[in-house]
């Protein structure tokens, strides 16, 4: 039972000694391996917004090839309106192209 003082005494040291060299090992960390920046963000060359010009890439109701303007853009459809008629339409994003960014 002598030993228990001595023994409680060893442990707060090596806690001690532990805490210590914790603390310098994340200084040492953080001064040679500072944290990576940030990733850039994602190119826009995938998303729609309003404002940009389209162009329809699939043949339903015999529109391929036609151009519009964007007003509306959801998560899944991309609303337009055409030049040749002013009707405001929409297809899937991956039935359209960008043909030029908006401003």
């Amino acid at each position: 039972m002598s030993d228990a003082p001595d023994r409680n005494q060893q442990l707060l040291e090596l806690a001690s000694q532990i805490s210590a060299l914790s603390a310098q090992l994340n200084r040492l960390l953080l001064v040679e391996q500072p944290l990576p920046p940030p990733p850039p963000p994602p190119p826009r060359t995938s998303a729609f917004v309003v404002g940009d010009r389209v162009q329809i890439l699939n043949t339903y109701k015999g529109l391929q090839g036609q151009r519009g303007v964007v007003t509306r853009v959801t998560r899944v459809f991309i609303f337009f309106r055409l030049d040749t008629s002013g009707a405001v339409t929409s297809r899937r994003r991956s039935n359209l192209r960008v043909t030029s960014r908006a401003q």
